[in-house]
């Protein structure tokens, strides 16, 4: 059986990852001529992706002459596949590699991925750790079943039930390793050969994740309220991925009216779904939450998703689904061969960590600290003479404020500006796929969750000490 590592984080498609390969088995000899491949679905299962992922590379490799197929036989390496490999050119052999550039010491990123590691409660861990080492011996070895540790799954239903308002099962929760994983397991649950609509602007790896999986994606246009529904109409799309609590980068809230207009079209077919993102709904700092569109759902058409990256650690990568009770037994049905791909050591004491308390005291000050970091990034910005340039927007929840600006420049200048300041910021249109933004006074995105206090009135300054320079 072919063993290939395929890595979902890249941005090339899993199905080229898998022609790579084989193209380099067959070059090296290890994959002989005439030679029969795995099945499509035999090498799909042990991938651990999609039956059309195999199919595509099989194809594209046919296509290139790597392989022929017989019917009803399978797919053969072609005898006259090694002519296709040339000797590759010496300079390229002696090439020097060049070093990743190394940004200056003052170099200050206002970054929107990650959060503040300086607050883990490592402590805390570290004893809910030792207790599970002394308690859970006999079963930390075993397999974990694929959707998660039961008593795990059962401690995320809990939090749900009383902070979001979400009643589902212990057995409709499927525990994996960061959303991104996640993603492409919902691609293989759905089917890869639907639509899916995404927001645009939107979070860019997400996009790259459905892609990667085989799916077809089309970028939906956003109002002042989220995902607009006659676009989504449309779109022919049958599934939607959003983000209703916290839009990136936008920064939007949707209204109740927009969530409820979302489920309607759901359920107007009985297999449309709304993948509900709910990635920083913990972390709202005006107002009380609005309810999950999962709880105002009455026909089983969200899947709400949501990750411990953003609260506790990004390399912890844990995150969760819930699924819909029809779609939680399709799982059950024709994937439980997979194994969970978060380890039981840590299953076992983040449910430490949910059920003595910990995770909702850790919260509440994670929520005050980045409250007042955002608190003195918007003093800053709001008490330096360029004030009357430049308008706050997204304010009332997550980890990163919107910054429009109006001077005569464009985001791409405003952006140059402050990198030759040693500060790093994005424009709004970097989050667009689909054409890019109409014109509109530039938008810059500013994360604040790395940043110490000091970073943040120094970074300040320099920004927009730096755009200055475009004042009339």
């Amino acid at each position: 059986m072919l063993t290939i590592l395929l890595d979902s984080r890249k941005s090339e498609p899993l199905y080229q990852q898998i022609c790579r390969a084989i193209r380099r088995e067959i070059a090296q000899g290890r994959l002989q001529p005439n030679e029969k491949l795995p099945s499509r679905r035999a090498l799909s299962a042990h991938l651990q992706t999609s039956l059309m992922t195999v199919q595509t590379a099989y194809e594209q490799l046919t296509a290139e002459g790597y392989l022929y197929a017989r019917p009803r036989a399978g797919y053969f390496v072609d005898p006259d596949a090694h002519l296709l490999f040339q000797e590759p050119d010496p300079l390229l052999l002696t090439s020097p590699i060049q070093p990743e550039p190394v940004p200056p010491k003052d170099q200050i990123n206002f970054s929107t991925s990650g959060v503040d590691l300086e607050q883990f409660p490592f402590a805390t861990w570290a004893k809910l750790s030792r207790q599970v080492l002394s308690t859970k011996q006999e079963t930390l070895l075993h397999a974990t079943p694929a959707m998660g540790l039961y008593p795990l799954r059962r401690a995320i239903s809990a939090h749900l039930r009383e902070f979001r308002g979400i009643h589902a099962a212990p057995e409709q929760i499927l525990v994996g390793a960061g959303t991104e994983y996640l993603l492409g397991i919902l691609v293989q649950l759905l089917g890869a050969s639907r639509r899916y609509a995404v927001e645009e602007p939107g979070y860019p790896k997400g996009k790259h994740i459905l892609r990667s999986n085989g799916a077809s994606v089309i970028g939906i246009p956003m109002d002042q309220s989220g995902l607009k529904i006659q676009a989504l109409r449309q779109s022919g799309a049958t599934i939607a991925h959003v983000t209703p609590s916290h839009q990136f980068p936008t920064g939007i809230i949707m209204p109740v009216r927009r969530r409820a207009e979302l489920l309607e079209w759901a359920a107007e077919q009985p297999e449309r779904y709304l993948i509900e993102d709910d990635y920083d709904s913990e972390l709202r700092f005006q107002g009380k939450p609005l309810p999950a569109m999962y709880s105002l759902d009455n026909g089983g058409h969200v899947i709400y998703m949501n990750t411990f990256a953003r609260t506790l650690a990004p390399s912890l990568r844990i995150g969760y689904v819930v699924l819909p009770p029809l779609l939680a037994k399709r799982f059950e049905q024709d994937f439980s061969f997979y194994s969970s791909t978060v380890p039981s050591f840590e299953q076992y004491t983040l449910v430490r960590f949910l059920q003595e308390g910990y995770f909702e005291r850790h919260l509440n000050r994670m929520k005050k600290t980045y409250h007042q970091r955002q608190d003195l990034l918007i003093s800053a910005l709001r008490s330096h003479p360029m004030s009357k340039h430049i308008r706050v927007c997204g304010e009332a929840a997550g980890l990163h404020l919107l910054l429009e600006v109006r001077l005569s420049c464009t985001e791409q200048e405003l952006v140059q500006a402050a990198q030759e300041a040693h500060i790093t910021v994005h424009g709004l249109s970097a989050y667009y796929e689909t054409g890019g933004r109409a014109a509109a006074p530039p938008q810059v995105v500013l994360g604040y969750a790395c940043l110490s206090p000091k970073e943040i009135l120094e970074g300040t300054k320099r920004l927009l000490d730096a755009w200055e320079q475009f004042l009339p």
